[in-house]
């Protein structure tokens, strides 16, 4: 016959699994710390975009559409870093930082498929976020046989942090940074400080890929991006 616990055995679970949770509350900072941490890195990137805005740097970044076509010669094109926030207990804190930026290019891109690619090509570019036209090129009877799709030079990419102020997790989507793709890092708050902002633009330029390596993709915490 299968004997219950006892009463010490179920006590000594409640207190090891008390002591664990106040153990993890511990470990994430105070609203007024986090938010101190997420003023400052919102003060260092709109002060480096605003370099970025006036230099205009090269990006060493291959950005492929598919189809052998890449963007040539890709470069800083302009930049904006906003914020959003709301209040704990009265007190106003940075919830979220947004980079919106754009990658321009040396030239448009044009692509020729044929009619039964479009539906592809196009639901490709449309996840890329890029903007472009169909031209449908037609033959003497009026069938289509091939379009033509124009790429304008621009490739719009975006970096935000959001924060959660109960578990003190920083996750960090990045989309067109490095490639078409997106991905989501989590930071713990301490993380944020100006090494891991230094990484961020050295990776937003093409010249090391460090940040990806500071932090686990969301959801997968502890095994941090290869």
């Amino acid at each position: 016959m299968a004997t219950s616990p006892s009463i010490l055995d179920e006590l000594r679970t409640q207190y090891e699994s008390a002591r664990i949770t106040h153990h993890d509350h511990a470990e994430v900072e105070g609203y007024e710390e986090i938010n101190k941490r997420l003023r400052h890195a919102y003060q260092w990137l709109d002060k480096a975009f605003s370099y970025l805005d006036g230099v205009k740097p090269p990006i060493a970044h291959r950005f492929d559409v598919g189809h052998g076509l890449v963007f040539e010669a890709p470069k800083f094109g302009r930049g904006y870093v906003g914020q959003h926030e709301r209040r704990i207990v009265g007190f106003p804190v940075i919830d979220e930082i947004n980079i919106y930026y754009e990658i321009a290019a040396a030239r448009a891109l044009t692509i020729e498929v044929g009619p039964g690619g479009v539906h592809l090509a196009e639901k490709a570019l449309d996840d890329a976020g890029l903007q472009y036209t169909c031209r449908r090129v037609e033959d003497h009877g009026g069938a289509v046989q091939k379009c033509v799709i124009t790429v304008p030079p621009a490739i719009p990419a975006k970096v935000s942090f959001h924060v959660d102020y109960q578990t003190g997790i920083v996750t960090v989507p990045l989309v067109n940074v490095d490639r078409f793709d997106r991905v989501a890092l989590e930071f713990h708050s301490q993380a944020i400080e100006e090494p891991v902002l230094d990484d961020l633009l050295k990776f937003i330029l093409g010249r090391d890929a460090t940040f990806l390596r500071r932090a686990p993709l969301a959801g997968l915490r502890g095994v941090p991006r290869g």
